[in-house]
């Protein structure tokens, strides 16, 4: 079961693993059974993520297709399905 997670309350989740499909951006996070999806302050769930990969260690960071509001995660394991 998937369990929407508003933008907002979102701050802090650390990303194992994430997926987009036309049903919005799921997320596996550390410290949760099951994948969570991001829903925009908006109502939206079409997002632009990036993963960067930089010296502090790798970040997700998403931004919303409607509203552009972001946010940056820290991203464990394994990242997107490629």
């Amino acid at each position: 079961m998937v369990r929407d997670v508003p933008f907002a309350e979102s701050l802090g989740l650390v990303v194992l693993h994430w997926r987009s499909t036309d049903e919005g951006l799921f997320l596996k996070v550390r410290g949760h059974q099951e994948e969570v999806r991001l829903v925009s302050r908006c109502g939206r769930c079409h997002w632009i993520v990036h993963e960067k990969f930089a010296s502090g260690g790798p970040t997700l960071v998403v931004t919303c297709h409607a509203c552009n509001e972001q946010m940056t995660y820290a991203l464990e394991g394994r990242g997107s399905a490629r």
